[in-house]
C-alpha cells in the first residue's frame, strides 16, 4: 500500500510539474503547435474540450493530433485555459477532457500492437521498409524486389506499417488519409505487378 501511495504522490508532482511548465507555453510555440493541427481540426478539437461536442473526431483529425503529440496537445489546452474567456473554467475538467480526447485518438489511430508490427518489420526487411516509405512520402517509385515482399507481408501489415508512419512526427505535413490511400494503392500495384 505505501508504493502505491509513493506512486500517486510522485505521479501528482509530475503532473503538477507539467502543468506549471506548460502553463508558461509561448503564443509562438502555440502557433506553432495549431498550424499542425489546422483551423478544422482545431475548431473540433476546441469544442469538443471546451463546449459540449460528445462526438466522435475524425480519423483525419486524430492522425493531426497524434503527429502532433501529446506535449503540443496539452500547450494548446493550458494556452486557452489562460484566456480571459475560461478564466473560471474548472481546470482538472477541462485538462482531464483534453486527455481524454488525445486517448482516444491514440486508440482510434493505433497501428496494432509492437509485437505484430515487428514481426511485419522482419517480414518486409529495412530496407524495403524504408523504400516504401518514401513511396508514401516522396513519392518515389517501389524496386520489383520489395513489392513481392510488400505482396508477401499481407494486406493488414502494410497497412499497420503505414498507420505506424503516419503516427510519427516526422509526416505530420502529410495528410493521413491520402497516405493510407497511397498505401492501398501501393499495395495493389505491387500485387499485380507479378
Amino acid at each position: 500500500m505505501a508504493k502505491f501511495c509513493n506512486y500517486v504522490i510522485l505521479l501528482a508532482f509530475f503532473v503538477a510539474t507539467a502543468i506549471a511548465k506548460t502553463s508558461y507555453a509561448t503564443t509562438e510555440s502555440v502557433l506553432q503547435c495549431s498550424k499542425y493541427i489546422g483551423q478544422e481540426c482545431g475548431t473540433l478539437m476546441y469544442d469538443k474540450i471546451f463546449g459540449h461536442n460528445n462526438s466522435k473526431l475524425t480519423n483525419k483529425c486524430c492522425y493531426k493530433l497524434v503527429q502532433t503529440g501529446y506535449p503540443c496537445h496539452t500547450r494548446m489546452t493550458v494556452y486557452a485555459l489562460n484566456t480571459p474567456e475560461h478564466k473560471n473554467a474548472n481546470l482538472s475538467k477541462v485538462l482531464a477532457k483534453s486527455d481524454d480526447l488525445f486517448d482516444k485518438c491514440d486508440q482510434q489511430t493505433t497501428p496494432g500492437s509492437s509485437l505484430s508490427l515487428a514481426k511485419c518489420i522482419e517480414r518486409l526487411s529495412s530496407d524495403c521498409g524504408e523504400e516504401v516509405g518514401k513511396g508514401l512520402t516522396q513519392d518515389k517509385s517501389i524496386t520489383k524486389q520489395c513489392c513481392i515482399k510488400v505482396v508477401k507481408t499481407g494486406i493488414d501489415c502494410h497497412i499497420n506499417l503505414t498507420k505506424s508512419l503516419i503516427r510519427s512526427p516526422d509526416v505530420r505535413n502529410e495528410d493521413a488519409l491520402q497516405v493510407l490511400e497511397k498505401s492501398k494503392k501501393i499495395f495493389n500495384q505491387c500485387k499485380n505487378h507479378k
